[in-house]
């Protein structure tokens, strides 16, 4: 039965509290990069295939595994976290410094509602998640995937919830993405049933204590 392995992304700099410039090119700390080295050595045998998002701390993460199986094919998907802010808040900011933002676009939860220039709608970001998922199923054997806690959670929510309206998704999509934890490199297991829906197992994976960072 073919598998995927849904992988968070180490440790960014954002995580840690630090100040960014733009989205796509926040970079790993030196926690992230461990905690990437360590997501490599869970796989005993090489991946199908290794698929991340275009931003850099999901290709950062996703290296080590690369690394260690060379021969895999890799892939760069439209998996990249849902940005809802606009990129020019990130220019010099940390999260703390967002979060009023963070807070004022929730409250909106208006699902057509953008930021600003290069800001992602919550319709688009739900097509995404959609788009995932009817691409992912086909392909057999098992796909590493390297994303992000938003993007993850939302692909959660839409195995769990089956087919949602957009209004009715972002109204979920508010509460889950505060009540499920996924930590920096937190893996879940999917199995694909021989019709191409997600079934069997979900078990997230689980660093040692003084490797977890959220």
């Amino acid at each position: 039965m073919p598998v995927v392995r849904l992988i968070r992304h180490g440790q960014s700099a954002s995580n840690a509290g630090e100040a960014t410039e733009h989205p796509d090119i926040i970079p790993l700390t030196a926690l992230g990069h461990a905690q990437a080295a360590l997501v490599a050595s869970c796989f005993r045998r090489a991946p199908a295939r290794v698929i991340f998002s275009p931003f850099d701390r999901a290709a950062q993460t996703a290296q080590p595994l690369c690394d260690r199986y060379p021969d895999t094919p890799v892939s760069v998907w439209p998996i990249q976290e849902f940005t809802y802010l606009a990129p020019r808040r990130y220019v010099g900011t940390t999260r703390l410094d967002r979060c009023q933002a963070v807070v004022e676009y929730w409250q909106r939860l208006d699902p057509r509602s953008r930021d600003g220039e290069g800001a992602e709608t919550f319709v688009e970001f739900w097509d995404r998640v959609e788009a995932f998922l009817e691409r992912l199923a086909p392909l057999a054997g098992t796909s590493a995937v390297f994303s992000h806690g938003q993007f993850l959670r939302g692909v959660l929510l839409r195995l769990l919830s089956g087919p949602l309206g957009v209004e009715e998704a972002m109204t979920r999509f508010r509460s889950f993405r505060m009540a499920v934890a996924y930590p920096n490199t937190a893996m879940t297991e999917l199995a694909v049933s021989r019709r191409g829906t997600y079934v069997g197992r979900i078990s997230a994976g689980h660093l040692p204590p003084e490797m977890l960072s959220t």
